[in-house]
């Protein structure tokens, strides 16, 4: 992967260079981009693996909370786009395949799923919704690496270009390896301060109640993604395998989001080009209709990126046995 290098306009701020000058996806070019960003908490010109990769900034970091009104505007001018402005990435049309095909596990019982229709019409809160998408529609994370955590803050990432005024994105599902589990050299790697911490995730989800503000949830789905690219790269980044190796991860598609209230999912593709942080629709299903395709396509998602925290891990010196959970 090539990222352009930054230079200072003539009127003041950062401007993508030439496209002749451009730089490899290694740490210590990371650590020169980062410093074009702004950013002085770097630890990729260290050679010391554990050093911590995301320590939070949030003491000088001005917050936007993701809930606040004008949020949809800030993560634009961060570079952020929603999927009216981003562009597609070339394995898109792959991957729409890959999370529309069908399961070969059952369908939930048709009185099971009227259950499921009955008590998402009746839920009035956020809480009680994802709760239900958890419990009926998501698949099972409890395995021994791999696990979900809900509504906690992303607060181990730096202070840079694309998240400047905001507040740190809460998920409110986030999925990933569990850090206990991974090597000493790759604790560092968490996406939470403490040790009860996640990393590699790869994908995340945010629910609206069916009367609320679903647009919200699509942009803060944007948001989500974006720092789940980013910490990606980074980690990327601190990779000892082959250069070649790591440029074919880079320029795949990793990251997901699902954004949905219950009665309709909406699944996000997140990528990172020419300096912007692109968010492209997947697919739209119905939840409400039976069979469940949506049900469906949820899970294919989870099990994809699920493989991807994987994979990451193990370009990093961390090979764990995948266990299946359905």
């Amino acid at each position: 992967m090539q990222i352009p290098l930054l230079r200072r306009s003539a009127g003041g701020g950062d401007k993508v260079g030439d496209t002749e000058t451009t730089l490899q996806l290694t740490r210590k070019n990371l650590a020169l981009l980062n410093s074009l960003h702004g950013d002085t908490n770097n630890d990729y010109d260290n050679d010391n693996d554990s050093a911590y990769l995301f320590e939070s900034d949030s003491d000088t970091m001005k917050k936007l909370s993701t809930t606040t009104s004008g949020f949809e505007q800030q993560p634009y001018e961060n570079g952020i786009l929603d999927p009216s402005a981003s562009k597609p990435p070339p394995d898109l049309y792959t991957i729409q395949q890959q999370l529309a095909r069908r399961r070969s596990s059952a369908q939930p019982s048709e009185k099971a799923h009227q259950r499921y229709h009955r008590d998402i019409s009746r839920s009035f809160n956020e809480s009680t919704g994802s709760y239900l998408i958890q419990s009926n529609i998501m698949k099972n994370t409890n395995s021994l690496h791999y696990g979900r955590m809900s509504g906690r803050a992303i607060t181990q990432i730096p202070k840079q270009d694309f998240n400047k005024e905001l507040s740190h994105p809460v998920p409110d599902i986030l999925e990933g390896l569990y850090t206990e589990t991974l090597p000493n050299h790759l604790q560092g790697h968490g996406l939470y301060r403490n040790t009860d911490s996640l990393a590699f995730s790869h994908f995340a989800a945010e629910f609206k109640r069916r009367d609320g503000n679903f647009h919200q949830a699509v942009y803060q789905a944007a948001y989500d993604g974006a720092t789940l690219v980013n910490a990606r790269n980074r980690s990327l980044a601190q990779a000892t395998v082959p250069q070649h190796i790591v440029d074919k991860a880079t320029q795949e598609t990793a990251v997901f989001t699902c954004a949905t209230d219950g009665q309709c999912a909406e699944v996000f593709a997140h990528h990172f080009q020419d300096g912007e942080y692109h968010q492209n629709l997947v697919a739209r299903q119905s939840l409400l209709s039976y069979p469940n395709r949506g049900r469906e396509l949820i899970r294919n998602t989870q099990d994809y990126a699920r493989s991807k925290s994987y994979e990451l891990a193990a370009l990093l010196g961390a090979h764990l046995e995948e266990e299946d959970e359905e």
